[in-house]
């Protein structure tokens, strides 16, 4: 029993495998390329050579099989119908017949047109999403200072923090104000301020240094006019 079932596991296994069903499926359309090949080589008897009829009718037979795996299922569904066309044609219409002729030059260009725009639109949004994700994502804060710069909001760079409530400044003249409010009330606790103001100088030097950096990027119209 247990034999049974192990053999059972990998039948099952190996028929649920992608490539077993894409093999039984390239075996069925030996039969249809038989039949693509025959529709061409009877309705263009000005080529010799029967790789002409061959490319043919390997290439329209695998559109099915290749919009199918894309998961172009509506495409794919038309190239059924043209298989089937091809195959009551083929079996039921005369040599050089009016409707074999209109099948295969009507049926070649679109098959290629088809082709190149699928895998032309794949490429290139394939190359959209690895942009995408290069660029990186904007947080919170750059948003909110972005919408208010549309709205004409000025921001004003505030190097100075109060150690005791984090109020910011953009000088030393303004938090000394704003500390000496603090020392007028019972809530004034030194003793916890630290070297609060070297943080203050050591930020107000990156401030400075930032403010060169963005002067010196900024085109010649915009500095002079600074």
């Amino acid at each position: 029993m247990e034999t049974k079932k192990k053999k059972g596991s990998r039948l099952g296994s190996l028929i649920s495998h992608e490539g077993f069903w894409l093999m039984a499926l390239s075996f069925l359309l030996i039969p249809q390329v038989a039949s693509s090949f025959k529709v061409f080589a009877y309705n263009n008897a000005q080529y010799e050579s029967p790789w002409f009829a061959w490319c043919y009718a390997i290439g329209i037979d695998m559109a099915i099989l290749i919009f199918t795996v894309k998961g172009r299922l509506v495409i794919a569904f038309l190239y059924l119908l043209v298989m089937i066309a091809h195959a009551l044609i083929g079996q039921f219409l005369p040599y050089q017949s009016t409707y074999g002729i209109f099948l295969v030059h009507t049926t070649l260009p679109i098959t290629i047109f088809s082709f190149s725009h699928l895998f032309y639109y794949e490429k290139k949004k394939a190359k959209q999403d690895k942009a995408t994700a290069i660029i990186p994502q904007v947080s919170t804060e750059v948003a909110q200072v972005t919408a208010m710069l549309a709205q004409d909001i000025r921001l004003e760079p505030q190097a100075y923090l109060c150690p005791q409530c984090g109020l910011g400044a953009t000088n030393p003249k303004k938090l000394n104000g704003h500390i000496s409010g603090h020392k007028a009330t019972d809530k004034w606790f030194p003793e916890k301020y630290g070297d609060w103001e070297k943080q203050n100088e050591i930020r107000a030097a990156a401030l400075t240094q930032i403010e060169f950096k963005q002067k010196i990027n900024q085109p010649k119209d915009e500095r002079n006019s600074n």
